[in-house]
């Protein structure tokens, strides 16, 4: 299966880290065993090839006041998937 070229997730109105999960599963395509928690979304994009060449991320100022942890935890293992697999590379846009 190749990578999708873009995705898009709309992160504004996500109100929990269960949501935010769910947001992710859906639109990155988990699989079902996917286990809703960072742990999980680190193995899944450090293993898998499911990250699309470019994610946008609609509504990131919003999700950054309501769920300050989950959105630093998000972008931190975006940002180590950039880090650690440059070959595989997921330009992220927050907007």
């Amino acid at each position: 299966m190749s990578r999708p070229e873009e995705s898009k997730i709309d992160v504004s109105e996500v109100d929990t880290a269960s949501h935010l999960h769910q947001l992710l599963f859906d639109a990155l395509r988990f699989p079902d065993y996917y286990g809703a928690n960072w742990d999980a979304f680190w193995e899944m994009i450090s293993s898998e090839d499911v990250l699309p060449e470019r994610l946008v991320i609609h509504g990131w100022k919003t999700l950054e006041q309501k769920l300050p942890r989950e959105a630093e935890l998000m972008r931190r293992c975006l940002s180590d998937y950039k880090e650690e697999r440059p070959e595989q590379t997921c330009r992220v846009v927050y907007a």
